[in-house]
């Protein structure tokens, strides 16, 4: 169906989009050191909204992809990347405080909250997918980034004059794959489509030779 491969496009464009406008940002915020500050932080301030935008509509283009994710992949992988989505979407509702910080806002909080949840649901989704249509090489590169992810992130919270590069890493690590994944999903819908383009299989039948059960 064309909806469908649309909303997985959806999903492919959410992803992408969230990276090509944190690199912007990387470049054109003022005050902003991208090696240092966390992507979350430059929703702060002048220029904040671009950030703010990136959260809510990458998140909602992301979750729309998820009901798509659950008719091809499977019913999990689509609710944990719905989860993702909606993670994300909240996250530009509920704008973050600066990192560190001792003076931590209600809206700062639930921003770490919401983020925690997208990010924990992207790493789920890595190892349920893993098992999907699952050739070796789409396995390991699954099991890869699930592992890969929360190693990153741990090392960003521990490094605090390079936080903004490791915490990077982990968004493109999570964010490709998320578009990898979708692409995948409408080889697989196309694949799926094609083979029910016809209603029928016609069989010839010898005459008088009774069909075969």
């Amino acid at each position: 169906m064309k909806f469908r491969r649309g909303l997985l496009w959806c999903g492919a464009a959410g992803s992408g989009l969230f990276i090509l406008i944190f690199l912007i940002n990387d470049v054109v915020k003022p005050d902003y050191d991208p090696v240092r500050d966390a992507v979350s932080e430059a929703g702060i301030g002048s220029g904040g909204w671009l950030q703010i935008a990136n959260f809510i509509v990458s998140g909602l283009l992301i979750t729309a992809s998820s009901v798509a994710i659950s008719q091809v992949v499977n019913r999990w992988t689509g609710v944990l990347v719905g989860l993702v989505g909606v993670g994300l979407a909240l996250a530009g509702v509920f704008v973050s405080d600066p990192v560190p910080t001792d003076d931590a806002t209600w809206h700062g909080m639930i921003h770490n909250v919401v983020g925690s949840i997208s990010s924990a649901a992207l790493v789920a989704a890595c190892f349920v997918a893993a098992r999907w249509q699952a050739t070796p090489l789409w396995r390991r590169y699954s099991i890869v980034v699930g592992v890969a992810m929360p190693l990153t992130f741990v090392v960003a919270t521990g490094a605090t004059e390079t936080l903004g590069i490791w915490q990077r890493l982990t968004n493109v690590i999570g964010w490709t794959w998320l578009i990898v994944l979708a692409l995948r999903a409408m080889r697989a819908s196309a694949a799926s489509e094609g083979d029910h383009g016809r209603p029928f299989d016609v069989i010839s039948v010898p005459e008088g030779a009774a069909p075969r059960s």
